[in-house]
């Protein structure tokens, strides 16, 4: 790869779409920038100023990197290698998230350190800044990393590698025994749809999706603005709003009442000692993927280890054709040995386990998204329509396209 073609790659992303680009070489050096110079961040001096905080190790990343800043800017990263050997990598940004709204852009601002001779000049910068949703950024990304090295990626995986690359989280103490007390009625505030998916995956134990719906929040709908003078307290009173419905999702999943109010009154009271928005964002995450985990983990308790090996299995190759035999081959047990232990443990057999599973899924998915029942039926590998709708009908008592009217009808 020429340096040439790296040029004429970041100059494309900026003309394309406005936000800047920067290329530090191999010794952290800058070597080109596409950037307005109307835009600058008051709080750094100069563009060196700037660039310390992206001091990376040379560890191979192939993915784009997710980078917040403590101004609450949004940056992706993309490593520039050929042969295997480091050459510099590209920064993206700074753009803010399409959500953020002038009044929580003064909220903001509010919370900062800020002398009073900045604060005009912060407002404006961010004025300034791109706008643009979470998932059109990592869209950006992944364009960018495929003209560099014409491979594909996806969205959700992007979220998670850079989960698995190390995010710091704020890390918090078992639960203790301590009861929590009542609990107030209060709203997460966000596209219905969006709330109602998440908080169906924690109360499903199903974390890694959860995980990907998290980090890919929807471009419709705002978050709740729950306090007008401060951004961190508005941040902070979201993130309880989220955890207290949480809490009750996992209760629902079986998590035991006692576990869960404890958990709530840990993350809470954990979550008030934090001082930016960034670690309050992280820590959300973390304690509602907790949740998520512990549902998944308080289910498994009941089976041994090949069941629930069996369903891990099954869960995560929902749109496959799974056979008795698959999952005899997985755990290397004779098939009909597998069928009785599952029937024995589960109460069901391995093919009705199935079903039902599929079935849950195909709910979610006439719920969550605008297939057609057709191309639900495909997915999830059944043999036609008609014998979708028959095994559908079975478990849920209506069949495919009454239960999509009737949730139709109820949103």
């Amino acid at each position: 790869m020429k340096l040439q073609d790296v040029n004429y790659i970041c100059k494309l992303i900026y003309e394309s779409f406005h936000i800047p680009v920067i290329f530090l070489n191999e010794h952290n050096h800058l070597e080109f920038e596409f950037a307005s110079q109307t835009i600058k961040n008051p709080f750094y001096t100069s563009t060196q100023d700037l660039l310390k905080q992206f001091q990376l190790n040379h560890e191979h990343y192939p993915f784009p990197l997710l980078v917040k800043s403590e101004y609450y800017e949004h940056y992706f990263i993309i490593q520039v290698r050929n042969l295997n050997q480091y050459k510099g990598m590209i920064i993206v940004g700074p753009a803010l998230p399409s959500e953020l709204s002038n009044e929580r852009l003064a909220a903001l601002v509010n919370d900062m350190p800020v002398q009073k001779g900045l604060v005009e000049k912060l407002v404006h910068y961010y004025e300034l800044l791109p706008r643009t949703s979470n998932l059109k950024f990592i869209n950006i990304s992944m364009q960018m990393y495929y003209m560099l090295y014409q491979k594909t990626l996806d969205p959700a995986n992007i979220m998670l590698k850079n989960i698995e690359a190390g995010e710091h989280i704020v890390q918090i103490e078992d639960p203790l025994t301590t009861i929590s007390q009542k609990r107030e009625n209060v709203s997460f505030h966000h596209d219905f749809i969006y709330e109602k998916r998440l908080f169906q995956y924690i109360k499903e134990g199903r974390k890694d999706e959860f995980l990907k719906v998290f980090k890919l929040s929807p471009d419709k709908g705002e978050l709740g603005v729950l306090s007008k003078k401060s951004q961190l307290r508005s941040s902070k009173n979201l993130a309880i709003s989220a955890i207290t419905l949480a809490t009750r999702a996992a209760m629902e999943g079986g998590l035991q009442h006692e576990i869960a109010y404890t958990l709530s009154d840990l993350y809470i009271q954990n979550l008030e000692d934090l001082t930016n928005m960034k670690s309050v964002d992280l820590f959300m995450e973390q304690a509602l993927s907790d949740f998520a985990d512990r549902v998944r983990k308080h289910k498994h308790q009941r089976y041994s280890k090949p069941i629930n090996m069996c369903i891990n299995y099954i869960y995560t190759h929902l749109y496959e054709d799974l056979t008795l035999t698959t999952l005899a081959n997985l755990i290397e047990m004779h098939p009909n040995y597998l069928s009785a232990l599952f029937k024995k443990e589960v109460g069901i057999s391995i093919a009705e386990y199935i079903h039902r599973t599929k079935v849950d899924e195909a709910k979610s998915l006439i719920t969550f998204t605008d297939y057609s029942l057709l191309k639900i039926s495909t997915i999830l590998n059944f043999h036609d329509q008609s014998y979708f709708t028959k095994v559908f009908k079975k478990y849920v008592g209506v069949t495919p396209k009454k239960y999509k009217q009737n949730n139709t009808e109820s949103v």
